[in-house]
Order: C-alpha cells, then sequence, then structure tokens
C-alpha cells in the first residue's frame, strides 16, 4: 500500500472571510510525488474538517507539509501543526513557501516545524520525503534548492488531486476559470517585493508549446473556459508570449486569459503584432504594478519606470481591448519626521488620484485596488523601514498577525509609523467601495455569487445608489463622513461576498 502525504493549505485571511480557489504551490510539489504516494491535500474550503480529516488519516503518513505567506496563513498552519505534532510527534512537519523561504533560520526555531523548504520545492520535498521513507533523514533542516526548476522537464500539475468543484469559480473572463503557473521568479529589483531574495532575481518558465498543450488539456478535461495565470511576471519573453498566443490560435482554443502579471515598461515595448496575437488568442486583462502616480515614490521602490509610459500602457491596451488591473500602494517609508511623512504621503495621495483621473479619460473599463504598504520582510525597503522605525516581530508566531491587506490595516495599531488610521481606512474605502462599484465586471461576478434572491435585490439596489454617490465622491476627492461606504461593507459582508 502507497504510503500517505499529507499536505495543507491554510486560508490566507481570517476565518470569517471564505477563500476559495486552487493551491498551487501544493500541486506544485505534488507532482513528482503523485505516482508513487498517496498525496492528499487539505483545505477549510476542500473538507468539512480539514483537521479531524487529517488527525485520522496521519497513520500512514511520511511527513505533513505546510506552506505559507506572511500573515494568517502562518496563524492557521501553527494551529494546524500543534495539534498533529502532539498526536504524532514522530512524523515530521514540513513548513514551505514565501514566509519560512524568507526566515528560515527563524521558522525552524518554532517547536511545530521540523524541516524548511526554501524557494522552489518542486524537486526538494520529493527528495526530502523519500530520505524520510527511508529512515535517512537529512541533519541539516533547511533545505535550499541546488538549482532552478527545469520546468521544460517538469510534469503537468496534478489537478486530479483535488474536488475542482470546490475550487472553480466565476470571474470577469469566464465561468470556469483555471489557475495557472507558467514560469517562476522575477529579474527585476522592485524594493518591496521579496523575489529577489527568494529567486535571486532568476526568471524560468514553461516553454510555449507545453503551455499551449496543458491548456488544452485543462479545457476538454475539465471544461475550463478561461484561465488565470499566476506567474509573479508572465511577460518576460515576449517571443515566448506570441509563440503562446499563435498556439492557442492555431488549436483553436475558444479561451480568455487573464490576471497575467507583466510590467508597465516591458509592455510598452512589445511589437504591435505580438499586442494584436495577444488579443485575439483571448488576453483579456492583465495585472501591473503602477505602484504610485507619484515619480519620487517609483524611484524609491526601484521600479524602474516613469508615470509616462503607464499612461502609454493604458493607451495600449484601450487599441487592443484589454482590460487592465491596476495596483496602487500608498504609505511608504519616507521620513522619521512625523510633519515631513505626512507631507509625503499627501503628495503620494494626490499624485495618484491625478494619474487615475488622466487613465479614467483614457478607458472607465478598468480597474483600480489600492495598497497600504507594509514592509515584507527581507525586501529592501523592509531595511529602511526598520531604520525609520519598524516595529516587527520576531518569531513565527508573531508573523502570524502581521497584516498586509488594506480593509485589515486600521482595525489594530498600524506595524509602520508612515499612514495614520484615517488614511488607512481610506485606502480600504478607494479599493472596497470607490474602484470597486465603478468597475462594472465586478458588480457581475459579486450579483452572481449571491444566492439568496432577497439579498440580491438588496445588493443591486444599494449598488445603483452607491455607483452614483462613489462617482461623487471621486469627483470631487471627498471621502470624508463614509456612512454610505459602511452601509455598503454590511451588505457585502452579509451577503456572503468576503
Amino acid at each position: 500500500m502507497k504510503r500517505s502525504i499529507l499536505l495543507y493549505f491554510p486560508t490566507p485571511f481570517p476565518y470569517n472571510r471564505p477563500w476559495l480557489g486552487i493551491p498551487l504551490a501544493h500541486l506544485a510539489i505534488s507532482r513528482y510525488l503523485s505516482k508513487n504516494y498517496n498525496v492528499k491535500i487539505y483545505a477549510r474550503h476542500l473538507q468539512k474538517n480539514p483537521l479531524k480529516t487529517i488527525l485520522n488519516q496521519g497513520k500512514n503518513a511520511i511527513c505533513l507539509g505546510i506552506t505559507a505567506m506572511t500573515g494568517f496563513q502562518i496563524y492557521d498552519g501553527l494551529k494546524i501543526a500543534k495539534t498533529f505534532k502532539k498526536k504524532y510527534p514522530n512524523i515530521p512537519i514540513v513548513w514551505g513557501g514565501w514566509h519560512p523561504s524568507i526566515l528560515p533560520q527563524q521558522t525552524l526555531k518554532n517547536p511545530f516545524v521540523d524541516y524548511v523548504l526554501v524557494g522552489q520545492s518542486d524537486e526538494t520535498f520529493p527528495q526530502l520525503v523519500k530520505a524520510i521513507e527511508r529512515g535517512k533523514p537529512p541533519k541539516n533542516k533547511i533545505i535550499y534548492p541546488k538549482k532552478p526548476v527545469d520546468l521544460s522537464l517538469a510534469p503537468p500539475l496534478p489537478y486530479q488531486l483535488l474536488d475542482l468543484e470546490k475550487c472553480i469559480g466565476n470571474t470577469e473572463y469566464g465561468d470556469r476559470t483555471f489557475p495557472y503557473i507558467s514560469s517562476y521568479g522575477c529579474p527585476f529589483r522592485c524594493a518591496f517585493c521579496v523575489e529577489q531574495i527568494v529567486n535571486k532575481r532568476s526568471w524560468t518558465a514553461v516553454p510555449a508549446k507545453k503551455v499551449v498543450k496543458e491548456w488544452k488539456t485543462l479545457v476538454k478535461k475539465y471544461n475550463a473556459d478561461s484561465i488565470a495565470v499566476y506567474d509573479s511576471n508572465f511577460f518576460v519573453d515576449e517571443k515566448r508570449v506570441a509563440n503562446i498566443c499563435q498556439g492557442l490560435i492555431k488549436n483553436k482554443l475558444n479561451i480568455r486569459w487573464g490576471n497575467a502579471n507583466g510590467r508597465v515598461s516591458t509592455l510598452c515595448n512589445y511589437s504591435p503584432k505580438t499586442w494584436r496575437l495577444m488579443k485575439q488568442s483571448g488576453c483579456a486583462m492583465i495585472l501591473t504594478g503602477a505602484e504610485s502616480g507619484s515619480q519620487a515614490a517609483l524611484d524609491l521602490i526601484e521600479k524602474d519606470m516613469n508615470v509616462s509610459q503607464i499612461i502609454k500602457f493604458t493607451r495600449l491596451c484601450k487599441k487592443y481591448h484589454i482590460k487592465i488591473l491596476f495596483s496602487f500602494l500608498v504609505g511608504l517609508p519616507w521620513s522619521i519626521d512625523p510633519v515631513k511623512n505626512k507631507k509625503f504621503v499627501d503628495q503620494e495621495y494626490r499624485s495618484t488620484f491625478s494619474l487615475i483621473d488622466k487613465l479614467l479619460k483614457i478607458s472607465h473599463k478598468n480597474r483600480f485596488t489600492y495598497y497600504v504598504f507594509l514592509p515584507y520582510p527581507g525586501a529592501p525597503l523592509f531595511k529602511r523601514a526598520q531604520k525609520l522605525g519598524l516595529k516587527y516581530p520576531h518569531s513565527l508566531k508573531g508573523w502570524s498577525t502581521y497584516l498586509m491587506s488594506p480593509e485589515d490595516a486600521f482595525k489594530e495599531t498600524l506595524k509602520q509609523r508612515w499612514l495614520s488610521k484615517k488614511q488607512a481606512r481610506l485606502t480600504a474605502m478607494l479599493t472596497q467601495y470607490i474602484f470597486g462599484l465603478m468597475d462594472v465586471d465586478s458588480y457581475k461576478i459579486l450579483k452572481d455569487r449571491i444566492s439568496n434572491p432577497i439579498l440580491k435585490i438588496i445588493f443591486c439596489l444599494s449598488y445603483q445608489i452607491g455607483l452614483v454617490l462613489v462617482k461623487i465622491r471621486w469627483k470631487y476627492k471627498f471621502f470624508d463622513l463614509p456612512i454610505d461606504y459602511w452601509l455598503f461593507s454590511l451588505v457585502h459582508k452579509y451577503g456572503g461576498l468576503i
């Protein structure tokens, strides 16, 4: 009988905010193991009681694997690990993912961590599993990859390990959108990002022909009508992108694809031919980090682009009818002097609002998101933030409450000193309410997710009223007395949309 490998995907958000999706990291580390082992993947949306199921099936397990980003995933992961270790003290618990990769030594100090996998673990995890099974576990508890994963040789992601009907949902470009990873890493140097720490600015990708073949399988085997690309940077290689598009067109895959992350400075240099291929092959949306309308802010975060390129990119996407999901941030560590810092932050807001107004004149079909900047451990800006007085945790458990999302940033004392609670609340209001209602596609998606007919009517009515109010608020940049935002948040919450 095959021995079991148990993998747990901690929920990214507090328990009152359900998360639905495919745990791609667990599929990636399972593709070399699923033929020889009984790989079981658990998550709170996949099983009614994942902890109970894990404990019941742990007897024959070689190990328990847990992946985590900084924040609530650590809290949820530790909760599972603690109970599992109590019942099975001799079965190793292996941690991987972004946070353990950034702070491996600190992570290993936790009593519910036996091994830490750093970086890309598609090959190192199977090697560790075999060593544990043979009774010869490595003495070094922190395991680093010897080289980047060769994705041209990697088996396809084993989607069959999951109950996909519990994972697949609708997006603005399809009713059955499948997530997919076509590359690892990013060669650029954004100072807020930990890619350069974890992957050393390397980039490795699945060859174009293989991408097309695997997407074709998702369409024919699982009835996918759209693909969401979750690469850190999908558009690094223009020739590869063009070849993928040509392959999709040649194979007549009538799908839409989007969420693909790309840099403005890269895409501005793409040829008209590649843009036409992207549109013809079904490219529906590009995610890009515009970050700020302030050139000073872009220079501080070492984005290596200018504001005029953001405008040029927007015009290109409008020309080829491709939607943009813009990501902005605010609250950079400008100065330890609160007076100077407030001046800088106010300028950040003014510059970004001005840029967004210019982008809206080009097209009203794009979506904007706004985030509170919170230094991520290991990133270059984290060191600057430390010098300016950042208070940060010194244990794995401590990082579990290090909040990253804008809507949570004002619920407790902010971990940084460069943004007031009022400004953090404004950022959440902009993302969830102002820009959320201005995006017609999001309205349709949210409406379709409400099953209760009465709540659906309330949501639709509140949306129409809210849309009028947010347009007025945005036009006059008046964000005080946010009673309408509070009321809409209640509908949003109790409509089961969070």
